[in-house]
């Protein structure tokens, strides 16, 4: 049976040892959302809290050891607990230089944003706000503790932390906050791609994604970050469009309908969706602007840079479709165009259709009719496809020839016809080929 966080608060006070609830937890508690990010912090070395941890029959994961974290797992969830600490960046360094201190307020000194800079102590239930963290929440606001350039020169993957809290929280950045982001950005450069790919990942499945991607612009982060995407600000469109591309992308993710089976694939597929325009853009004969192609070159690019994420090969290769197949525009009147256009998208043409409609959002026409007829053959297509399989035969035409012994003719196509109907209606089952043959042959009158 797996130990209670009550058994670990116990364990470390016989010890003597500090144990306090900090960060995103408490700071969920405050704004009423649901948390399983649980995290201590104490004043024991890691050797320390293992012992502790294997001490209560706990399962323990020391992946984030020599950063001075132990991962247990309490009443089914794993829970972090990590010795004060403080951390820096060497130059060029990928991974953060670790120091321990030897109490809560230097450690939250040390913490990044004041409204992630709160304790609570696990044995008394003693609160500490130390930078006024609860007050900036009730304003909306991301601010750095103490001077916002240094924490940031700490760890540069903060700056991808607070555009990522403006995207989950729908917060605003402080100035000064904002300001020092700016002033290091390029140190984002320093950091592993996985970092840098987990944060925008959160980032694009928030609540306010455009308002996270206009923080990561505004902030200078984004040529650092995802500097396939720095041609777009200021790439001016045609009268079709109200905004340049940045502008129409970011209402684009902010406009596509997700759930949470399809959250990441449909706002990475937003995102990416005109990622070719800049560099197809031209001149047409008539002085407006073009993108022939865009979508061909976008989905080249959309691959190279998913690559570089290390995205996942499965998720990348249906971003890459949908951006590939987003321009596609068959008559929804035309039964074969629209089962090509589902055939070529392997099941997912309701991604492309939810892109299709995010996409027109910004547009200066409105295309919702054709996107309604286009969903409505689809589903019709679908159906069609469904009762086909539902209404197949249990017996093939070869079947029937070897049961009577007889040649092809018009008869068959009659019983067929019947034992599907006879499926379609649940009198026969789709693989009852034993029932099939007796209905048969009382069919033929051999019965």
């Amino acid at each position: 049976m797996e130990p209670t966080h009550a058994a670990l608060r116990e364990a470390f006070r016989a010890r003597g040892r500090q144990l306090w609830l900090v960060g995103g937890a408490l700071r969920d508690r405050l704004l009423g959302i649901a948390s399983h990010d649980i995290d201590y912090a104490t004043d024991a070395l890691p050797d320390e809290v293992e012992a502790i941890a294997r001490g209560l029959g706990a399962r323990v994961t020391t992946v984030g050891k020599r950063f001075g974290t132990i991962g247990v797992l309490l009443e089914g969830e794993w829970v972090e607990i990590t010795t004060f600490r403080g951390d820096s960046y060497a130059p060029g360094s990928r991974w953060p230089d670790v120091t321990f201190g030897r109490s809560i307020e230097e450690d939250l000194a040390r913490r990044d944003f004041t409204i992630t800079a709160f304790a609570e102590n696990a044995h008394t239930g003693e609160w500490l706000d130390l930078f006024g963290g609860e007050a900036d929440l009730r304003a909306g606001i991301i601010r750095a503790v103490g001077e916002p350039a240094a924490r940031f020169r700490e760890d540069p993957l903060r700056i991808l932390r607070g555009v990522r809290f403006v995207s989950q929280l729908g917060f605003r950045l402080d100035p000064a906050t904002a300001a020092g982001m700016r002033e290091t950005a390029h140190l984002i450069a320093a950091l592993s791609q996985e970092r840098i790919t987990a944060e925008l990942d959160k980032l694009l499945q928030g609540r306010a994604p455009a308002a996270g991607l206009e923080a990561l612009r505004d902030t200078g982060a984004l040529p650092f970050a995802l500097p396939e995407l720095a041609g777009m600000p200021g790439c001016e469109q045609n009268r079709f469009h109200r905004f340049d591309v940045w502008g129409h992308t970011l209402a684009t993710v902010d406009a596509i309908a997700v759930d949470p089976e399809n959250r990441r694939i449909r706002r990475w597929a937003a995102l990416l969706h005109d990622l070719g325009k800049p560099a197809v853009r031209h001149t047409k004969p008539n002085g407006e602007w073009g993108f022939y192609r865009h979508e061909v070159v976008g989905a080249e690019l959309a691959e190279a840079l998913l690559e570089r994420l290390r995205f996942g090969r499965a998720d990348a290769h249906v971003v890459v479709l949908l951006v590939r197949r987003h321009m596609e525009r068959p008559d929804p009147a035309d039964r074969r165009a629209v089962r090509r256009f589902m055939a070529k998208l392997g099941g997912r043409w309701r991604d492309l259709l939810a892109l299709k409609r995010a996409d027109n959002a910004s547009h200066t026409y409105d295309d919702t009719a054709y996107h309604d007829a286009l969903e409505a053959a689809c589903l019709r297509a679908e159906q069609e496809e469904a009762e086909a399989i539902r209404a197949e035969s249990p017996l093939s035409g070869d079947d029937l020839v070897r049961m009577f012994d007889r040649p092809p003719g018009p008869w068959i196509g009659v019983i067929k016809r019947q034992l599907g109907a006879m499926v379609l209606d649940g009198e026969l089952a789709p693989g009852d080929r034993a029932a099939a043959e007796r209905i048969a042959r009382r069919l033929m009158g051999r019965g």
